[in-house]
C-alpha cells in the first residue's frame, strides 16, 4: 500500500459542500439547502461547522440556479462555487467541483464549471451533504483527525444506526478497511442486516479522489453516478478506505420534507437550548420555546413558556422574559424584565427596566 503523508502545517484541507439537489419532496421553488433553521439557511449551519472543524476554504457544488444562492454568497464572498448542470448523481456532484481544485482530474464523462472564486491548491478535502445542518463541528475535527492517523488516502464517518433502513451500508473487510457501500435500492438482504451505514462525509486526498472517480460508471438502480462506488474501487486498487465509526446518528439526519425539517430544527433548538441551561439560563418548559441560532442569554436569566427569540437578540444577567413575549434582535440590560406577551423588535432595553405586559416597542431605546 502507498504510504500517505498527513498534511503538514502549510498543507489545508479544503470543505466541499454538495447543494444542488432539487429538494422536490419540500413542495418548494426555494431550494432545499435554503430552507431556514433556527433562522439561518441549512447550508450555512454546514459551512460554518466545517470551517470550525478545520477547513481553510469552502466550495459550494450548485444547480444551474444558482442565483438564487445570491443572498448566502453575497454575505460569504470567499466561497467558492462548482455548477452542476446536470443532476446525475453524487459522483457527478463531486466531479462537477474537479476545476475547484488544482491537484484534481477532472473525469471524461463529466462537466465542470467554476462559476466563482479561484482553483484551490489543498491536497485534501472534506465532503458534506448541504441537507445536514445537525453536524457537530468537535465530531467533524474527531473524524479528520483519526482519518490522518490511520495515513488512509480515503476515509468514510460511518454512523451505527438502530435502524438502518434507506442508508446506504458500509460493507468492511476482516483488516477492517472499507471493502465497499452498498446504497439500499442495490443492496441485497444480507447486506441490508448491516447497521454500520454511510453518512454522506468523506475525507480525502484530492488527486486520489478524482483519479477514482474517473472510472465510475452509472451501472446501477438509478443510472446515477454513485459517490460511494469510489470505495469498492480504491481497495481493488490496494488502497482500502478508513472509517471512522460514532453512534451519533442523530447529527447527520438530512432533510427531504417539511416534517424532517420540523423535526431537526426541534432537535436543533433542544440542543441550544440545553447548552444555555447548562450555563445557567433557566428555560421553563422549554419545549414551548421559539430560540434562534444567533440568540445570546447570559447566565441567571429565566424564559418563560412560549417566548420567541429570534434574530441577534442578547439577553443579559438575571433578565426575565415572560410568557408568549415576542423578541426579535434587541438588547435587553441586566435584570430586565419582560412582560407576557410583549414585543420588542430591535430595541434596546437598559438594565433594571421593567416592559409592561403586551407591550410592543420598535427600534427605540426604553
Amino acid at each position: 500500500m502507498t504510504q500517505v503523508k498527513p498534511p503538514s502545517p502549510s498543507h489545508t484541507i479544503s470543505a466541499l459542500i454538495l447543494a444542488a439537489g432539487k429538494g422536490t419532496r419540500m413542495k418548494s421553488a426555494v431550494p432545499k439547502v435554503l430552507h431556514p433553521v433556527m433562522g439561518q439557511p441549512m447550508v450555512k449551519w454546514v459551512m460554518d461547522v466545517v470551517k470550525k472543524a478545520g477547513a481553510s476554504d469552502v466550495t459550494l457544488v450548485l444547480s444551474p440556479e444558482a442565483k438564487l444562492f445570491s443572498d448566502l454568497l453575497n454575505a460569504h464572498p470567499d466561497v467558492r462555487v462548482a455548477v452542476q448542470t446536470t443532476q446525475r448523481g453524487t459522483g457527478d456532484a463531486v466531479a462537477a467541483a474537479a476545476k475547484a481544485y488544482t491537484l484534481a482530474t477532472q473525469p471524461a464523462w463529466a462537466e465542470s464549471q467554476l462559476s466563482r472564486g479561484k482553483a484551490s491548491s489543498t491536497d485534501w478535502v472534506l465532503i458534506c451533504a448541504g441537507d445536514t445542518p445537525g453536524i457537530n463541528d468537535q465530531t467533524i475535527r474527531d473524524f479528520i483527525a483519526a482519518s490522518l492517523r490511520a495515513n488512509r488516502k480515503l476515509a468514510v464517518l460511518g454512523m451505527n444506526v438502530r435502524d438502518p433502513k434507506n442508508y446506504g451500508r458500509i460493507v468492511t473487510s476482516p483488516d477492517g478497511g472499507v471493502a465497499r457501500i452498498v446504497e439500499e435500492r442495490d443492496a441485497d438482504a444480507e447486506v441490508k442486516k448491516i447497521k454500520l451505514c454511510n453518512s454522506g462525509i468523506i475525507f480525502a486526498q484530492v488527486a486520489w479522489l478524482y483519479t477514482l472517480l474517473g472510472g465510475l460508471t452509472p451501472n446501477n438502480a438509478q443510472n446515477e453516478y454513485y459517490l460511494t462506488d469510489i470505495f469498492s474501487a480504491s481497495a481493488s486498487a490496494g488502497e482500502p478506505a478508513f472509517v471512522f465509526q460514532t453512534d451519533a446518528e442523530s447529527e447527520f439526519a438530512g432533510v427531504n420534507d417539511r416534517a424532517q425539517l420540523e423535526q431537526l430544527e426541534r432537535a436543533m433548538m433542544r440542543r441550544k437550548i440545553h447548552e444555555f441551561m447548562a450555563h445557567g439560563v433557566t428555560f421553563h418548559l422549554p419545549d414551548t420555546i421559539y430560540i434562534e441560532a444567533d440568540v445570546v442569554i447570559e447566565p441567571d436569566a429565566r424564559i418563560y413558556p412560549g417566548a420567541c427569540l429570534v434574530g441577534k437578540t442578547r439577553i443579559a444577567r438575571n433578565c426575565v422574559v415572560g410568557q408568549g413575549a415576542y423578541i426579535e434582535s434587541a438588547t435587553l440590560g441586566a435584570g430586565v424584565k419582560v412582560g407576557p406577551h410583549a414585543v420588542l423588535i430591535g430595541s434596546r432595553v437598559n438594565a433594571g427596566e421593567t416592559i409592561s405586559p403586551q407591550t410592543s416597542y420598535s427600534n427605540s431605546q426604553v
